[in-house]
């Protein structure tokens, strides 16, 4: 006698009762949706140096808004759609296993998903984001769809919600961008079984420098400049993971899933702010 089929686990790692696909037509109808708000993970698949998976901002994305969620009170309607794993990645071209999309394309899909929410009777929906390379391309749209459905759209990079992760040196805060002692220690708390620091390479070699004196441009911030991983590292990593703990990436995970589940909680509450000037 064959083994019985398992049951339906494509929820993973989301909390079952919140995964809006295992709902039926009729029942995802019937929701409420006054207080209701929809979460669209975006993340990307990419290079991360020769110690960390290609996976790296897919999984730590897809885990801490699982966490999260698994945070919230059971009053609060929140639902989480399939995560859209492919991000604009291009800056990692070149490296083997980074899997990019345009960004007219990851535009394109953010919003024909949108379109669904809001043909589905909901009113609020979360883009929720785990890569640093998708943030213009997630804001941008998320206006041209508030524009077009009405949806209240919030989007959300999931690192830069204004906690304070603890100190790290001068060299890592400057470099460490991607695969570093950062996002090395978060994976170490979140996947470590996929975490090869034997393969890391070595201190030494973490840190480009620059030929002229450079006093206000920056990797990130406000004054940059555009950049391919190539032109900062020949292994693709921008950092020092030989620095990374458990201990340090159980802090970043903990403060992230902590904010993210607060931020969660007031988007499904939130409505628009009366106009200037108005009589409301």
């Amino acid at each position: 006698m064959a083994d019985r089929a398992p049951s339906a686990e494509v929820h993973h790692p989301f909390p079952r009762e919140r995964f809006l696909p295992y709902l039926t037509t009729t029942d995802i109808a019937a929701l409420p949706k006054d207080d209701a708000l929809v979460i669209l993970p975006i993340a990307s698949i990419e290079q991360h140096g020769p110690h960390l998976p290609v996976a790296s901002d897919t999984i730590l994305g897809l885990e801490i808004i699982g966490r999260a969620l698994e945070r919230l009170d059971g009053s609060i309607g929140a639902w989480v759609l399939p995560g859209i794993c492919y991000g604009k990645s291009n800056e990692h071209a070149g490296f083997a296993g980074t899997m990019s999309l345009s960004q007219a394309t990851l535009a394109a899909v953010i919003s024909d998903v949108a379109q669904g929410v809001a043909d589905a009777g909901f009113r609020r929906l979360a883009l929720v984001n785990s890569h640093g390379g998708n943030p213009p391309v997630v804001t941008h749209v998320a206006r041209d769809v508030r524009q077009r459905t009405g949806l209240m759209v919030f989007p959300l990079f999931m690192f830069a919600m204004g906690i304070d992760y603890g100190e790290v040196s001068d060299d890592e805060a400057h470099w460490g961008t991607h695969a570093g002692e950062w996002e090395t220690s978060a994976l170490l708390e979140v996947a470590p079984e996929l975490v090869h620091l034997d393969r890391a390479a070595p201190q030494a070699g973490s840190y480009p420098s620059y030929r002229s004196n450079v006093r206000h441009l920056t990797l990130r911030g406000s004054i940059t400049y555009a950049w391919l991983a190539s032109d900062i590292s020949t292994t693709g990593t921008a950092g020092d993971p030989s620095l990374a703990s458990p201990e340090h990436g159980k802090r970043i995970i903990e403060q992230t899933v902590q904010r993210l589940a607060e931020v969660l909680a007031e988007m499904a509450a939130f409505e628009m702010p009366a106009p200037a000037g108005s009589t409301e």
